[in-house]
């Protein structure tokens, strides 16, 4: 499918006043829609290889680009890689903050919210699984390549957990702990199935978002968790 006839992930608008490290930020028309074409391609093409199977010059020949005209623009592909993922999480911090602060969470159930929740970071992590897995691949030497989406799951939390608590029992010794710990759950669960897949349930299964929604909902309810007992553990 040719880049004109898919709908573009990354449009102009995200391009404005967008800097990265390693890459070259691009004013004119022409270089710009070389980015968008370079950027939308870059998200398609992880979805089907890793970040060490990403080739600059198949990248270059699907955004019908040469290889002269990328490293004009980037370093290296550790400088698109990471430029394509501050553009991605820029974009996604501005949707989560219009969609709380504008009333599209679900406000009168617990379950519906958590529901929401689920199944907007399911749709995310699906949108992007390729993306997330290189960066998850990389962080493993370069710890820093997970903080732009580490501090953007801290952003929906801070947003979240206000309105979560409204429903939850706030005289429950450890609630917030439960909320936050529910979170990490809905996270990792996803991190790791875009890393290994290990079953039973996997990132497409239509049954997932269900699944992790009933877990978040019925840990948070559940009253706190027992306390270790000894030091050593």
């Amino acid at each position: 499918m040719s880049p004109a006839s898919r709908k573009k992930a990354i449009d102009d608008a995200a391009l404005d006043g967008f800097e990265a490290p390693g890459m070259r930020p691009a004013a004119q028309a022409r270089s710009r829609e070389l980015l968008l074409r370079l950027f939308n391609e870059g998200l398609e093409l992880l979805r089907e290889v890793d970040f060490d199977g990403l080739s600059i010059e198949i990248l270059c020949a699907r955004a019908d680009a040469t290889v002269g005209a990328f490293y004009s623009r980037f370093e290296n592909k550790e400088a698109f890689v990471g430029a394509l993922q501050r553009l991605v999480v820029a974009k996604t911090r501005r949707g989560v903050t219009t969609d709380y602060e504008g009333g599209a969470a679900p406000a009168d159930d617990l379950e519906r919210l958590i529901g929401w929740i689920a199944k907007g970071a399911l749709a995310w992590y699906r949108r992007h699984e390729g993306l997330v897995r290189a960066s998850l691949r990389r962080a493993n030497g370069e710890r820093e390549m997970w903080t732009p989406i580490r501090e953007l799951g801290e952003l929906q939390i801070s947003y979240a957990l206000p309105r979560i608590l409204d429903f939850a029992p706030r005289r429950a010794p450890g609630v917030e702990q439960r909320v936050r710990f529910a979170f990490q759950m809905l996270f990792g669960t996803l991190n790791n199935m875009v890393l290994i897949n290990p079953g039973p349930y996997s990132l497409h299964d239509p049954a997932t978002a269900r699944m992790l929604a009933a877990a978040m909902t019925q840990f948070i309810l559940a009253g706190p968790a027992p306390e270790m007992m000894g030091s050593s553990l």
